[in-house]
């Protein structure tokens, strides 16, 4: 308990006030999905295709510069739409239901060899402005691929538990992708696939995949947060 209490406090997380939603939608699904003898499966699975088009002349107009790539522009706007929706940080631990304001970002990084992937933490990332966020992304990365060994600390698993997941598997173009997850995590999962250009439209567009707990979402929520998303993603 003393670690959990360390790893809520640095991911400033606080006690979520379930009482103000009595008598509600929301209260309803945060008492039954998150109730095994009621509910089986309380994930569900949307796999969106999402217009990059706009977004990349962005980037390359107004944000590209020495450290950054396109897929770190994509998660850190991404960053930004979510943090307008708290319940996509909402944690369900030890029957209770806690609020993280500062999630750290948890990527993992595909590195081939014994350890396939390894997990990126970036703390603080919601509070990074663009540039910094863009350096400790490439530099963090960087240091991954320096030495490829796969970490057992309890940073990892504190970092998955409550942080915000964010993956990209760019040799992938899939139509549909479902996660694995154990039915206590009510974090989101988020994962872009294969990015392609369509010759003919000329459009670029990129799978999104989300796995998300029904107790703290809903397809509703996940509509809003992609029209946020495509809103941050045009912004100069």
């Amino acid at each position: 308990m003393d670690d959990l209490n360390y790893y809520l406090d640095k991911y400033d997380a606080i006690p979520l006030d379930t009482e103000q939603y009595k008598n509600s939608y929301v209260g309803w699904a945060l008492d039954l999905f998150i109730d095994e003898t009621k509910v089986v499966n309380p994930y569900l699975d949307i796999t969106l295709r999402l217009d990059l088009t706009d977004a990349e002349n962005n980037y390359n107009d107004n944000f590209k510069n020495d450290y950054s790539t396109f897929t770190c522009f994509l998660i850190w706007k991404l960053l930004k739409a979510l943090k307008k929706h708290p319940p996509f940080w909402w944690r369900f631990i030890n029957q209770k239901w806690y609020q993280i304001n500062n999630p750290p970002l948890f990527c993992p990084t595909a590195v081939g060899g014994e350890a396939r992937f390894l997990p990126m933490i970036i703390n603080n990332a919601t509070k990074l402005g663009w540039l910094e966020f863009s350096e400790v992304y490439r530099n963090t990365k960087d240091s991954i691929f320096a030495n490829p060994i796969l970490p057992n600390n309890k940073d990892s698993s504190y970092a998955y538990q409550l942080g915000q997941f964010v993956g990209n598997l760019p040799g992938l173009d899939f139509l549909s992708f479902s996660m694995q997850t154990g039915r206590g995590n009510t974090q989101s999962f988020l994962y872009f696939g294969k990015r392609t250009y369509d010759n003919n439209q000329q459009r670029l567009t990129v799978p999104l995949a989300i796995k998300f707990h029904h107790s703290n979402l809903d397809p509703i929520l996940i509509e809003v947060l992609v029209r946020d998303y495509l809103a941050e993603l045009a912004k100069p």
